[in-house]
């Protein structure tokens, strides 16, 4: 994390995307005392901070405070419907504190709560990181969008990027409202591909393959593709096309893809995803404060 200072992460929410982040902090070099856990799930915190060697604790408010020189940060990784009530505790051990300290930064990698909703609920001025992560971070493999709130400089930015650099890509949008098109391409994509492989296994059963073969066929070839677009030689419609040859078994499957309008399916369902991420956001944007202490 080198240009961001020494940072003190603690997670609220310890499941697995909050485990994916506290491996590759480790694993880039952090030290388990800059890390901490707060879960009131007993199982789930030991278990998550047992495997780390770091500290856990059932309530935020149990969790020392970092040394004035080190840099506090929050990771809200808990579900949708409980966000309110973790940012109301971050503003409850933020209220607690020296009027001197500073905001600590939130980084929320909760699915469609907004900065608006989460402003609502956090101090006035806290700096927040939004993010939108996938599951493929569990294995360091991730691809994540990212935009910052107007009180959070650059630093802290650079501070988010870095965790979550330790899970995958990160790439910061311009626009908060472009986190729904991130969502509907990357947050929900790595469905869309097991949905092909799955497709495309059964299809080799049905031509007459063991089931077990195509499926580990359809597998390995959707990790060979991806591996050869992970390595970004050539774009995915160049490297398509070195593999269609004129009058091919390639160009025929091709052609029936585009004959069943391959490219209106792929875009209409994902404008549906993105539309479904707007009328999440809207319902927590929407919702009126209540009292959940």
């Amino acid at each position: 994390m080198s240009g961001t200072g020494r940072t003190h992460w603690t997670f609220v929410g310890a499941g697995n995307m909050a485990a994916s982040l506290v491996g590759g902090l480790l694993g880039a070099g952090s030290a388990a005392a800059d890390v901490s856990l707060v879960d009131p799930d007993e199982s789930t915190r030991r278990n998550t901070a047992e495997r780390f060697g770091v500290r856990s604790f059932a309530a935020l408010a149990d969790v020392p405070a970092p040394d004035d020189d080190v840099r506090h940060g929050l990771v809200v990784a808990v579900k949708p419907d409980t966000v309110e009530r973790a940012c109301r505790a971050i503003a409850a051990r933020s209220a607690e504190g020296a009027a001197a300290v500073a905001p600590p930064l939130v980084v929320s990698v909760a699915a469609g709560v907004r900065l608006d909703a989460l402003a609502r609920w956090l101090p006035a001025g806290t700096p927040i990181c939004r993010c939108m992560p996938n599951t493929p971070a569990l294995l360091g493999l991730g691809a994540t969008g990212l935009f910052a709130s107007a009180d959070c400089g650059e630093a802290d930015v650079r501070r988010t990027e870095a965790l979550l650099g330790t899970a995958g890509l990160v790439l910061r949008v311009p626009e908060e409202t472009q986190l729904d098109a991130v969502t509907a391409t990357s947050g929900s994509g790595p469905a869309y591909v097991f949905r092909l492989v799955e497709h495309m296994a059964a299809a080799g059963t049905a031509l007459g393959l063991d089931a077990d073969v195509a499926r580990e066929l359809a597998i390995e070839t959707a990790f060979g593709a991806a591996s050869m677009l992970r390595a970004r030689e050539a774009r995915p419609a160049e490297l398509r096309r070195r593999v269609t040859s004129k009058g091919g078994t390639t160009a025929a499957a091709i052609a029936a893809f585009d004959a069943a309008g391959f490219d209106t399916l792929v875009l209409a369902a994902m404008r549906a995803a993105r539309d479904r991420a707007v009328e999440l956001g809207d319902e927590f944007a929407g919702g009126a404060d209540s009292d959940t202490d």
